[in-house]
C-alpha cells in the first residue's frame, strides 16, 4: 500500500534494465579488416578489365598517410599514390595538412617505387599535382638543404621530357 503525502504523487515503479546478452566465445567472428577505398583491384569479370573503385577523400588519404608514417611504410605509401587518378592527385594534395614531412615522404616513396619500377609519368603526374598545392611554396621555403638536393637527385633519375624536369627542379 502506497501512503499520498500531501501535494505529491506516488513515484511510479521503476523498471529493472534487461541484462545484456552476450554471445559464447565460439560463435564470435573475427574483426573485419577495414578495405582501403580507392586501393585499384583486379576485378576478372567477362572482360577482364581493371576498374578503380571510388576516388579518395582528402580526410582518408591524410588518415592513411598517417598510417603509413607511423609503420614506416613506404612502398605502401607508393602504392596508395599509384592507386590513384591524375584527376584526384589535386584535390588530395589540398588538404590544409601538407607538411613538409608529407612532401618528403611522397618524395621517398617516388624513388623507392617509382623509379625502379619505371613509373617516370606517374612521378611526374604526382610531383606536378604536388607542387600545385596551396601551401606548396612555404613548404619548399621551410625545407633544409639537404632535403632540396635529395629532391633535385631524385628529379634527375627521372626520364622524362627535360623541360618538364627542369620545370619541376625550379619548382622544387
Amino acid at each position: 500500500y502506497q501512503r499520498r503525502v500531501r501535494g505529491k504523487q506516488p513515484e511510479p515503479a521503476r523498471k529493472q534494465p534487461e541484462p545484456v546478452k552476450t554471445e559464447p566465445e565460439s560463435v564470435k567472428t573475427a574483426p573485419v579488416k577495414k578495405e582501403k577505398p580507392w586501393l585499384k583491384r583486379q576485378e576478372q569479370g567477362s572482360a577482364g578489365s581493371d576498374k578503380a573503385t571510388e576516388a579518395p577523400t582528402s580526410f582518408s588519404f591524410l588518415q592513411h598517410w598517417n598510417e603509413y608514417k607511423k609503420k614506416k611504410d613506404e612502398s605502401g605509401f607508393a602504392k596508395l599514390l599509384e592507386s590513384c587518378d591524375s584527376s584526384t592527385l589535386g584535390r588530395l594534395f589540398s588538404t590544409p595538412m601538407l607538411e613538409a614531412d608529407m612532401v618528403m615522404g611522397i618524395c621517398g616513396a617516388i624513388s623507392l617505387h617509382f623509379i625502379p619500377n619505371k613509373l617516370d609519368a606517374k612521378a611526374v603526374e604526382v610531383l606536378t599535382a604536388l607542387s600545385k598545392a596551396p601551401r606548396f611554396d612555404v613548404i619548399t621555403m621551410l625545407l633544409s638543404s639537404k632535403d632540396k638536393k635529395s629532391i633535385h637527385t631524385m628529379i634527375s633519375k627521372l626520364n622524362y621530357d627535360a623541360s618538364v624536369l627542369e620545370k619541376l627542379k625550379n619548382t622544387f
